[in-house]
């Protein structure tokens, strides 16, 4: 069952980016209520924290050993991947290195933007913040 998580404040958004793991995500329903937006906003706000939180959660995931297997079939007909020096067996073995270590990294990548944009977000949500209570203090 998924959990429900409630953003209120910004450092909530920053506790949801420290959560994505590149192992796995757990699947969580969000619900953006920042006291500085109206409805549309953070409606708007919602759909961009679950975009970039589901990265790890998408559907590519189940692909992705097809399109390995293509990449892999293609740099052995390219001659990428020497298959005349090699030998079959050698050239079937050597696919499981480059299918884990392909997967692995894109893994790392995809949790490592999905963290990056969702800081920023943050970080921007701050600085408007800071913006507008230092025009609202100055009058």
């Amino acid at each position: 069952m998924p959990q429900r998580t409630l953003i209120t404040e910004v450092n909530d958004i920053k506790a949801v980016a420290r959560g994505i793991n590149i192992f796995s995500c757990r699947k969580q329903i969000f619900k953006v209520q920042l006291y500085q937006f109206n409805a549309a906003q953070n409606q708007g706000l919602e759909k961009t924290v679950v975009r970039y939180y589901s990265l790890g959660q998408h559907s590519f995931w189940n692909a992705l050993p097809g399109y390995t297997l293509i990449i892999y079939l293609f740099m052995v007909l390219t001659n990428i991947i020497p298959y005349d020096e090699l030998g079959v067996i050698a050239t079937i073995l050597l696919y499981a290195p480059f299918a884990f270590g392909s997967v692995f990294l894109l893994r790392i990548l995809i949790a490592w933007y999905a963290k990056r944009s969702l800081m920023r977000l943050a970080t921007t949500l701050e600085t408007e913040r800071h913006k507008y209570s230092y025009v609202f203090h100055s009058r």
